[in-house]
């Protein structure tokens, strides 16, 4: 696949409007449950551009989720801290109660493997291994070495890391997707806030943003998608973000039935025509990988352990914040225009 890539500086988007609601929190930064962005209007084809600064109209946005991480619990399924098993519809095929591929990406040759507390590995009890940790209402995601003791459980990884979705909590069709987060930089690290689709097919998949190792000071946003001929493709953009591994930022993407736009910050910085198969619900997934055939292979060298520090995650509404069902396993979707 040909990724087309456009190059911006956020520099120059300073002068774009973004104007909020104010309804203020106990938590300084929170995700407010109303805010304004503006939403670029000029012509956009399927391929992913930069935006420039301008004054664009405002569309009003409700809150669905949020999630401020005073705490973490993983037995609620609020987050489930790997990625979909059991009986894949889409494939056919029994993917296991704890498989391997709901731990890492064997195609794309990652080299952690994602735990949590009560993951068993190969042994027949939980290793205890935790890669998250809050505090002060901060998540933080660390990726380490896999300590020797413990690597014959956890037979063909170097390194462990932490991954988070919602599926099993919360799906959305179009809206707004955000992070607040202060991401790592450095070699072979791949850290993302992305959305799938709750079918377990792909393509679709929309990268709200994703800061690849290899390229320092830059956040990549991506989507994929699959022709009606069946030809997989993705399109993204650069854009330049100076030492956004020292400051939180917020990374978001506005998903409407015409037009993906990507914001940093609130302001817009690329956009592209909404591509076919994006009209399906949706879970965030959040995530730091460590190696790849993308950032390449990381090595004893690599400095560890690395921490991905995230403030908060939410999803907003452009209709009406009560266009939403629960459905009798708990997973609640919502209508996000």
């Amino acid at each position: 696949m040909k990724t087309k890539i456009a190059r911006v500086r956020v520099r120059s988007l300073l002068g774009a409007s973004l104007s909020a609601a104010v309804l203020l929190t106990s938590k300084q930064g929170l995700a407010q449950e109303s805010i304004n962005l503006p939403q670029p209007n000029q012509a956009v084809a399927l391929g992913c551009v930069a935006v420039t600064a301008g004054d664009y109209p405002q569309v009003q946005l409700r809150r669905n989720f949020v999630d401020a991480f005073d705490k973490l619990d993983l037995k609620s399924n609020r987050w489930t801290p790997h990625y979909d098993a059991g009986y894949d519809d889409t494939a056919k095929r029994w993917l296991g109660y704890d498989w391997v591929v709901k731990r890492t990406l064997p195609g794309a040759q990652e080299q952690q493997i994602y735990v949590d507390p009560d993951y068993r590995g190969s042994t027949s009890a939980p290793l205890n291994l935790n890669p998250f940790t809050t505090s002060n209402g901060i998540l933080t995601i660390t990726a380490d070495r896999i300590p020797p003791e413990l690597k014959a459980a956890l037979p063909g990884f170097q390194f462990m890391s932490g991954l988070l979705t919602t599926r099993k909590s919360f799906l959305q069709k179009y809206g707004y997707f955000e992070i607040r987060a202060k991401v790592p930089a450095g070699r072979n690290l791949l850290p993302a806030f992305w959305l799938l689709p709750f079918d377990k097919s792909w393509p679709p998949e929309l990268d709200v943003f994703e800061a690849p190792g290899h390229e320092p000071d830059k956040i990549v946003t991506t989507v994929h998608w699959k022709e009606p001929s069946g030809q997989q493709k993705a399109s993204g953009c650069r854009t330049v973000v100076p030492g956004f591994d020292k400051q939180f930022h917020r990374y978001g993407a506005l998903w409407t039935p015409e037009r993906v736009v990507y914001y940093l910050d609130r302001r817009p910085i690329a956009q592209i025509a909404t591509p076919p198969g994006f009209d399906k619900p949706m879970y965030m997934i959040v995530n730091l990988a460590v190696g790849g055939t993308w950032v390449g292979r990381a090595t004893d060298e690599n400095p560890m352990p690395v921490k991905f520090e995230v403030d908060e995650i939410s999803a907003y509404t452009l209709g009406e914040p009560d266009q939403c069902n629960v459905a009798a396993n708990g997973v609640k979707t919502c209508q996000g225009n």
